[in-house]
């Protein structure tokens, strides 16, 4: 073989494999997309092919692990600043502060990408950038693997990583062109290892070369390639190739058939990833927009009630509707929740009124929540009337913010010994650890009980000017679209109950459908006012588009309104009702002024609205009932209103059998990248010390000179626990060497390969070939007399006979000690060499 051919099959043609490889594998993430693939693919893939290039050109210059790998890092990371922030080199080449600057930045739209973002994803320079450093990655860790560290057989497993986690992530198949393609890459890259002529006689070992002692081969001349040794050792390649690539294949064709399946997709059409707390508590203090529809499994709260119907649960406020995404900052002036009283709507219209039946709620005089019965009866006109009593149990809840149900008057002491405080502005539970807790509590709930003709009769004109500063109109509302829609539907209106009612009836009516895929769709899903104003437009949406509607048009006509976010109402089982994450929801509060708070349901298909909220002209929208009730009417607030029969509402695609079954939960997409990289990273420390120690070892015996054939000696004999004493002379620690090796009664070795630390010890069953290799007492006094004159001859003294063939012998020695030493001595050499550990450090 030519040195040109040789060069193209030992370098060009692996890294090219390896680059089909990895850009094949990519194409299962084409289902994250809404591009084509070759729209995102091509400039995505920059970065990975100069990456490649560059460690190939490195390597066919002698190296073959480090410095390629380091050419390829600073090829690849030039090239992707070059081809993304370009304006930001210094003369269009070296990156300079404003490239960093620049870097961060795209880093940020990322993030704000992933945690807002659906799939499928419309590409950005900064989503494309930040794919691009990922195939970039994944083509230089496979090219170390497969090229530098000679082990094909799990060089393919980063890229089946790739694959692996696109499936999880989008529940997506990788096309079936493009696995074989992948399949066929990885098999090229076997097939080139094993026909380079320095690979192992078994196939996946790591780095296992095929060396030839004495005779016409060692001389340059034909090898004997007709013997029956030769032919022993191509059959045990060539079915050592057969089995690696059996098992290659196999595990491409296992991840298609399977990873699909095993997931109903943990970010698929319609959901978010999950990259806080999972499929958990509802955590405003994140994008809430994807925790609403991400969630899958149980929630960690069941709860009952005294009329067995289902309540919302509200965790926290969303502090500006129009941010994006949303975000709920912990409270300012947080109270105990035994002393801080909750006024929500019906406590508060009682306390203006006068009412009898209790002013003020005090959960102080109401003593727990849970005897809220005796309450009433203590005489005090400051206790809380008296509300009907909902009992939760909290599961390894990890919320920052406590579930409670809506309208809640009182609380049990309880929340507030588990370090939760409450806030009398947003009627929510706060605390400042998010640890597991495992609680039980009750609280009172004074449901608005009113129709619309009382509730607008009670309305004020004005709300305090506190509120209407902190859940007024923002600015950015003046002269929109949303506005104008808003005073084109409350015309001729003046009572603040008929302009919301006004506003409702129009979400809830023909013109809106309920959709989770449309808003992905069209490019609108998400919070704010320009996305709010799409989906007006395009009338089709989920909860956060519809609660975000009605609460902008509210404030365009001067109601201060807000967006609660919780869990909308689940159905009773055997009394009991099982919150499961894919019930997050979210609904607007109005501030009516004289009455307070007041919650509204514009989504489609989500509970029922309120009896208050139903005006003469408005038709009743259908709600099936809760399937473990019989005989429930109509529910007059949303605190109390029933449980569709179908799980459609709200619920995103965990819905469905499957991981978004109650019971079973979702895995977090966080926590199957992170298991990913453990694995990967495990893989490389474990592959890395072998190759690198293999590396040496064929560096030292291939370059002819005596030190450092001789330090390959003394490093084989530290690795196999036989390391040179301080003492000994250079005769005297080979002579003790020679001795050891001599136990295997391996005296006159004769080797067809002689295998590295890295791949495996060598393997002296292997049958040899043509030609007689000296016996250990003549490799032990050639490598004696070399490195004696190499140390300590004068310069003009004449070589000594037999120094040229300082490699073989050190290699005979090497083999005889590591057939000699036991089996679990071998493991520890190939696997944890102590060789590469400083000196310093080995004892």
């Amino acid at each position: 073989m030519t040195a040109g051919r040789r060069m193209f099959r030992t370098v060009w043609l692996p890294a090219a494999l390896v680059a089909v490889l990895v850009l094949s594998a990519a194409v299962a993430v084409d289902a994250a997309f809404r591009a084509p693939v070759a729209a995102w693919l091509v400039p995505a893939a920059g970065p990975a092919v100069v990456g490649l290039g560059a460690a190939a050109v490195v390597r066919s210059l002698g190296p073959r692990m480090l410095r390629p790998l380091l050419a390829g890092l600073l090829a690849a990371g030039w090239f992707w600043c070059r081809q993304w922030w370009p304006e930001t080199l210094m003369i269009g080449l070296a990156p300079q502060p404003e490239t960093f600057a620049a870097i961060a930045t795209s880093t940020s739209d990322l993030r704000e990408t992933i945690w807002t973002g659906t799939i499928p994803v419309e590409t950005s320079a900064p989503l494309l950038a930040g794919v691009g450093a990922i195939l970039a990655l994944t083509a230089l860790v496979t090219d170390a693997i497969g090229v530098g560290l000679r082990c094909p057989a799990i060089a393919g497993l980063p890229p089946l990583a790739l694959i692996a986690g696109s499936a999880a992530i989008t529940a997506g198949a990788t096309p079936w062109p493009a696995l074989a393609l992948a399949a066929a890459a990885w098999l090229g890259l076997l097939a080139a290892d094993t026909g380079s002529g320095v690979s192992s006689p078994s196939v996946g070992a790591v780095g296992v070369e095929t060396v030839r002692l004495g005779g016409p081969a060692d001389a340059g001349g034909p090898a004997d390639a007709g013997g029956p040794a030769d032919a022993g050792g191509r059959w045990a390649a060539g079915w050592g190739t057969v089995a690696a690539a059996g098992v290659a294949v196999g595990a491409l064709i296992v991840a298609q058939l399977t990873l699909p399946f095993l997931s109903a997709g943990l970010a698929p059409e319609g959901q978010r990833f999950i990259l806080g707390q999972g499929t958990g508590p509802v955590n405003p203090a994140a994008d809430l927009s994807q925790e609403l529809r991400s969630g899958q499994g149980y929630s960690g709260i069941t709860y009952e009630t005294d009329d067995g119907l289902g309540v919302y649960l509200r965790t926290a406020v969303v502090d500006d509707v129009m941010a994006s995404p949303w975000d709920a900052n912990p409270p300012q002036h947080a109270g105990d929740p035994t002393t801080t009283p909750f006024y929500p709507a019906a406590a508060h219209l009682a306390e203006i009124e006068g009412d009898e039946t209790g002013a003020a709620s005090d959960a102080n005089n109401a003593g727990a929540a849970g005897d809220a019965s005796s309450a009433g009866d203590t005489g005090d006109t400051d206790a809380p009337p008296r509300g009907d009593l909902v009992s939760l149990s909290l599961d390894g809840w990890t919320g920052n913010w406590a579930p409670l149900p809506d309208q809640t008057v009182a609380i049990e002491p309880i929340v507030g010994e588990w370090g939760w405080q409450v806030d009398p502005t947003t009627f929510s539970a706060y605390r400042q650890e998010a640890s597991p807790v495992e609680i039980s509590y009750q609280t009172a709930v004074l449901p608005l009980d009113l129709t619309f003709e009382e509730l607008a009769d009670r309305a004020g004109a004005v709300a305090p000017q506190g509120v209407y500063n902190r859940w007024g109109a923002d600015p950015a509302l003046e002269g929109s679209a949303v506005q104008e829609l808003a005073e084109d539907l409350t015309a001729g209106t003046n009572n603040p109950v008929e302009q919301a009612v006004a506003l409702q009836d129009h979400l809830l009516s023909d013109d809106f459908t309920y959709s989770e895929t449309a808003p992905v769709e069209q490019g609108y899903d998400g919070s704010g006012l320009e996305l709010t104003e799409q989906f007006l437009e395009a009338g089709a949406g989920y909860c956060i588009h519809f609660a975000s509607a009605m609460v902008m048009m509210a404030q365009s006509v001067d109601i201060p309104a807000r967006v609660v976010v919780g869990y909308a109402p689940v159905g009773a089982v055997d009394g009991r009702h099982r919150v499961t994450a894919d019930r997050a929801h979210a609904w607007p509060e109005l501030y009516i002024d004289q009455v307070g708070w007041v919650p509204f349901e514009p989504t489609q298909s989500v509970g029922r609205v309120p009896a208050y909220a139903q005006s003469e002209d408005t038709a009743d929208p259908a709600a099936s009932p809760d399937p473990s009730v019989e005989g429930q009417g109509a529910s007059p607030s949303p605190s109390a209103s029933e449980e569709p029969e179908t799980r459609g509402d709200d619920a995103g695609p965990g819905a469905t059998a499957g991981p978004g079954t109650p019971g079973a939960p979702g895995v977090p997409v966080g926590v199957l990248l992170a298991l990913a990289g453990a694995i990967l990273v495990v893989m490389l420390l474990l592959v890395l010390p072998r190759g690198s120690r293999h590396r040496r070892r064929q560096s030292r015996l291939s370059s002819g000179s005596a030190p450092r054939a001789w330090a390959e000696v003394e490093d084989t004999a530290v690795d196999l626990g036989l390391g040179r004493k301080p003492h000994e002379s250079e005769q005297a620690f080979v002579s003790r060497l020679t001795a050891a090796a001599e136990l295997s009664g391996a005296d006159a070795p004769v080797m067809a390969g002689v295998a590295g630390v890295a791949g495996r010890p060598p393997d002296l069953e292997t049958p040899g070939v043509a030609g007689r290799s000296p016996d250990l007492e003549a490799a032990g006094h050639t490598l004696v007399a070399a490195i004696t004159w190499a140390r300590y001859a004068p310069e003009d003294a004449p070589t000594p006979r037999g120094t040229e063939e300082v490699a073989e012998a050190a290699r005979v020695i090497i083999a005889g000690l590591e057939e000699a030493a036991d089996p679990a001595g071998r493991r520890r050499a190939r696997w944890f060499p102590r060789s590469l550990v400083p000196e310093a450090l080995r004892r």
